[in-house]
């Protein structure tokens, strides 16, 4: 068995009538044939090493009537299974159990009788010939003392001299575990993120268990819950593959040493083996020198260009992220492929260096902290603020500008910096009362986007003026440097309004 089953003796008590008759039965069909307690063989021994063993249970099933016989041999000899089996035939030939013991093992109660000198475990394990796990503890010390392999089944047994389990055995001994898979039964068929691979190196198989289908039980126990051997793992490798790699790593973490006992011994789960994993290895990717670029189960590598490629998102996004990457060795790993999951995942260590990359690096230094709300909306509110700075440098100051002045000079400005949105927007926050003002914001909104929806009601003369207004405001909009002065007058002389600048 994997491991060397641990029991107690619970003392003895009456025999109740069922497990009376349930051992009896199991005891008479043993007596009859001894067969059934020899495994078939699937291995390439020269002489089996269970010839001996037999030829001594096939001496003693021939005193199968004769109970005195029977327990007189079942305290003599130094084959313990010889003696196991000649005390569980007592019981037949007695035709009765007198009296019956209780042993823990693993959690369970097992009733036995006690016969012979032989030991408890051997008695249990033979009584229990029937029973897949319980039956192991009959072959266990043969086993390990002659460095076999024995695989359980329901319905027998199967013994070999190197690693070599039945297809069979895999299936049966998968199938107890909670997982119910399509197909052939061994794989989720799932491509996640990261998938554990449990490789059974004599069938040539795996089992592979995705992080989404990942239960929380040890699926290893499983496997190995009814072979016994010296190291029933020497057949087995435990992998977890996953894209948490850089280019020259591997993307198959093989589970080994302290984790691989843990886990062995149900101390940890499928669900939780794949995240411990998945944690080490991120950390892992986040602490390197080396950039990597993750998304979802796509791994890019060092690939920048690869990775901006499959990203989704405004294109200024996408050169933002190109521009701060391409200078630091930063690794990104996203489920998505959106530009703003990736700014999301970078923000709070890099967001002055992502400000800068999506505005100047004299812009990021003049702000104090963080910006608050989405990293996609601060660096678009962060583009606009260094935009309206860059685009105020570049044009010449007004002096206690008066009201069409001051109006005009904000909606140039903000279709320079945002077009017309941007313009939309101010108007939207300006208290327009006066009919003139009305008409010069509509006729900035109309030449920054000629299809956009004002925000407010002209009367058929104001449209008319605004119609009238529109080639000036474009001007202005248009107007750089000095000419930008000109232009103001201009518009501010065709409106009506009386001022200059």
């Amino acid at each position: 068995m994997a491991e060397k089953k641990r029991f107690r003796m619970r003392g003895v008590k009456q025999t109740p009538k069922r497990l009376e008759e349930e051992i009896l039965e199991r005891s008479r069909k043993l007596a009859e044939d001894p067969a059934l307690l020899r495994p078939m063989c699937a291995g390439n021994c020269r002489k089996c090493i269970f010839d001996k063993t037999f030829k001594a249970i096939d001496s003693i099933s021939r005193y199968n009537d004769d109970a005195d016989a029977l327990l007189k041999l079942a305290s003599k000899g130094s084959d313990d299974m010889a003696r196991a089996y000649a005390g569980t035939i007592s019981l037949n030939a007695a035709g009765k159990i007198p009296m019956l013991a209780t042993a823990t093992i693993g959690g369970e109660k097992v009733p036995f009788a006690v016969r012979g000198t032989v030991g408890n475990d051997k008695l249990i394990g033979c009584q229990y010939y029937d029973d897949p796990k319980i039956r192991l503890l009959y072959y266990n010390a043969f086993i390990k003392k002659n460095k076999l392999h024995l695989y359980s089944f329901r319905d027998g047994l199967v013994c070999t001299n190197y690693p070599n389990m039945p297809e069979d055995y895999l299936y049966e001994a998968f199938w107890e575990s909670p997982y119910e898979f399509r197909d052939d039964g061994l794989d989720c068929g799932h491509k996640d993120a990261l998938i554990l691979d449990i490789k059974v190196k004599s069938v040539g198989g795996s089992i592979r268990i995705c992080e989404n289908c990942a239960k929380e039980v040890s699926t290893i126990q499983y496997i190995i819950s009814r072979v016994c051997a010296v190291d029933p793992l020497d057949d087995l490798d435990v992998s977890v593959i996953h894209p948490y790699h850089s280019a020259s790593e591997s993307g198959t973490e093989k589970v080994e040493g302290d984790l691989l006992k843990r886990y062995l011994r149900g101390e940890i789960n499928d669900r939780t083996l794949l995240n411990t994993i998945k944690r080490e290895k991120m950390g892992s990717l986040k602490k390197g020198d080396v950039s990597t670029y993750v998304i979802g189960t796509e791994n890019h590598g060092s690939d920048l260009g690869s990775f901006i490629s499959a990203l989704s998102g405004p294109e200024d996004e996408k050169e933002t992220l190109r521009r701060f990457l391409s200078s630091a060795p930063v690794s990104v790993v996203i489920k998505g492929g959106r530009t703003s999951e990736a700014l999301n995942s970078l923000w709070e260590g890099h967001w002055r260096e992502l400000v800068a990359a999506h505005t100047s690096q004299g812009f990021a230094d003049n702000m104090r902290e963080r910006p608050k709300g989405a990293p996609s909306q601060a660096l678009a509110e962060a583009h606009k603020a260094f935009a309206s700075a860059d685009v105020a440098a570049s044009l010449p100051e007004f002096k206690k500008p008066k009201p069409v002045t001051r109006l005009s000079d904000a909606l140039a400005k903000a279709a320079k910096v945002g077009g017309g949105d941007l313009v939309l927007k101010t108007i939207a926050s300006e208290s327009l009362k006066d009919r003139r003002l009305r008409a010069v914001s509509a006729a900035f909104a109309l030449a920054a986007d000629p299809g956009a929806e004002l925000p407010i009601h002209l009367t058929d003369d104001e449209r008319d003026f605004t119609d009238f207004l529109i080639p000036f405001a474009k001007s202005v909009i248009e107007a750089e440097g000095e000419g930008y002065r000109g232009a103001m007058n201009t518009l501010l002389t065709a409106s009506g309004s009386g001022e200059s600048v």
